[in-house]
């Protein structure tokens, strides 16, 4: 018998063209958790975006041997009950780490060089107005990266190899030497690092200990002119400390493509100053969907082929 796939939103053609290649595809009618338990009972495998894989859903499938995340976090999976059930939960790191880099890179030049302001004076009928508030070059300036994984070393490399940047990197995972190797300096704490950054951009995993890595207090340790970017996971930052101190003059913009909550219906951020908002599109591309998806059905078909996994999050499940 063919094993079940069960695909809880959409992906990629492709993706789905290679998962029918081996495995039946299942969809619920809907990616909310009474559809996908509904759904779930036949799967050995279920791949997710952002719907929820609770507890209960993955007892609902006995034949379940994988989740395999569309993307890279899993905060909306149930990670330790997967594991207790052994449960195999896989992610695709690869896929989209460029296409995310780019964007934070792409956001925080256009806060630095206030592009939407600029934008705005012209649609206005003005022309260069004598109290538009001057930009800098980020030459020799700083950039800290906090997470220097896949998508933060790139970061780096853009800005402190192509820019001209000093690079400062927070990571408590990563070895000094591997740090200076990406092109980095490393930051003995992230206060240090907000102190001296001109830029901040996030590229964390959701975890107990991240969230809202960046409150009150660690927001003002960041200098006025400073600009924060979040690609990452929203909860990471406190989004009402930010909005005051966006408010407050404190901070002097922001960039968020991700949200506590999501939409961000009733987000402080809505309406504070100087913030550009995008609705969680910064590892979106035609590139990196059609990248993911593929990634995805390989993994499902190693896994369940007694092949092993590439890059499973709590791998000793795999393990006799």
């Amino acid at each position: 018998m063919r094993p079940v796939v069960l695909v809880t939103e959409q992906v990629h053609p492709r993706g789905i063209a290679a998962l029918e290649a081996f495995a039946d595809v299942a969809r619920p009618q809907r990616p909310d958790e009474a559809s996908i338990l509904a759904a779930a009972p036949p799967a050995s495998a279920i791949v997710v975006r952002v719907a929820p894989v609770t507890a209960a859903v993955i007892d609902a499938a006995p034949r379940l041997r994988l989740i395999q995340k569309h993307g890279v976090g899993v905060d909306s999976v149930d990670v330790a009950h997967a594991t207790r059930r052994r449960v195999a939960v896989c992610i695709t790191p690869d896929a989209n780490a460029a296409s995310v880099a780019e964007f934070a890179v792409a956001a925080a030049l256009a806060l630095v060089k206030r592009l939407a302001d600029r934008d705005r004076v012209v649609r206005s009928g003005r022309w260069r107005d004598t109290d538009d508030v001057p930009v800098h070059e980020l030459a020799a300036r700083t950039v800290g990266v906090v997470g220097g994984g896949r998508v933060g070393r790139r970061v780096v490399q853009a800005l402190a190899q192509g820019l001209g940047m000093r690079a400062l990197v927070f990571d408590p995972f990563m070895s000094a030497q591997d740090i200076r190797a990406a092109g980095g300096e490393p930051a003995a704490t992230i206060e240090d690092l907000l102190a001296q950054s001109d830029i901040v951009t996030l590229h964390t995993p959701l975890t107990p200990a991240t969230h809202h890595l960046i409150d009150a207090r660690r927001l003002a340790c960041m200098q006025p002119h400073a600009v924060l970017v979040n690609t990452c996971r929203g909860p990471v930052v406190d989004e009402r400390a930010l909005a005051q101190a966006l408010a407050n003059g404190t901070l002097a913009g922001a960039a968020i493509d991700v949200f506590e909550r999501e939409p961000p219906e009733a987000s402080p951020l809505l309406h504070a100053p100087n913030v550009l908002l995008s609705p969680h599109v910064a590892g979106i591309t035609i590139e990196s969907a059609r990248r993911t998806a593929e990634h995805c059905a390989q993994e499902v078909a190693r896994v369940l082929g007694g092949q092993g996994a590439r890059w499973c999050i709590n791998p000793e499940v795999l393990t006799p």
